[in-house]
């Protein structure tokens, strides 16, 4: 399990509790860096894309005037967590960035005459303000939130790997897959990890790590879909 901290435990207990053995290895270590103001002003509406920056504004001084707004969530995660928040009004993509950004066009009328704030990580996997420009909508991005590489594979997890107790790793993002890769490379452990299949949770995920490892990906990028097709030979 290579996700970040808090999510990798709570995949990992979910496999527990249906009787598989989940070892947990963080890739990517979580560190919040919201500014002191958002700016609010002129804006209209939020975008979210993860459920980590929804935790960083539950936290933030200007809590109260953010649960005001209307937000558009990229996927049902997303938007749970939004409303876990105390966020009233909220819409839910298909849960990709292409889907987020056509919701947006479709309510394109309710932020009319104002800005979207996107906060959101450092490290982005597509470009929501680029799309958004393209349907002449204002989209404000605002960095919240940064996810910095593991310098080493967790000692436990690493040994599982050499013993080969570990049969398949789980990636649940691009990143997270180039973590993987660059410390494979690193600690030239290509033979260790070869031959272990690796579940990605999209294409876009797949491949960083796909050159060096045998990659399968989830028909649905999210993670039922992904748990369904790793421990579908289980």
């Amino acid at each position: 399990m290579t996700r970040p901290q808090p999510d990798c435990r709570r995949t990992a207990d979910k496999l527990r509790a249906a009787g598989h053995v989940a070892d947990e290895a963080p890739l990517l270590e979580f560190r919040s860096c919201p500014p002191a103001s958002f700016g609010l002003q002129a804006t209209s509406a939020l975008a979210v894309t993860s459920r980590r920056a929804v935790a960083v504004l539950a936290r933030h001084t200007e809590i109260e005037l953010l649960r005001k707004l209307p937000v558009f969530a990229v996927g049902e995660a997303t938007a749970g967590a939004c409303r876990s928040a105390g966020f009233e009004h909220v819409c839910t993509a298909g849960g990709n960035l292409k889907g987020l950004s056509q919701l947006i066009c479709d309510h394109k009328a309710e932020i009319s005459g104002g800005q979207l704030l996107y906060p959101a990580a450092a490290d982005r996997s597509g470009d929501l303000v680029g799309l958004l420009a393209k349907a002449d909508i204002q989209c404000r991005l605002s960095v919240v939130y940064s996810m910095e590489p593991a310098k080493n594979f967790p000692a436990e997890a690493l040994s599982a790997v050499q013993q080969g107790i570990t049969d398949r790793v789980l990636i649940f993002s691009r990143r997270t897959a180039e973590v993987l890769r660059d410390l494979i490379g690193s600690g030239e452990l290509e033979h260790i990890f070869s031959s272990l299949p690796v579940y990605a949770i999209s294409q876009q995920a797949a491949e960083p790590i796909s050159r060096i490892m045998r990659v399968h990906v989830a028909d649905a990028p999210n993670e039922k879909a992904l748990l369904d097709l790793a421990l579908a030979e289980c």
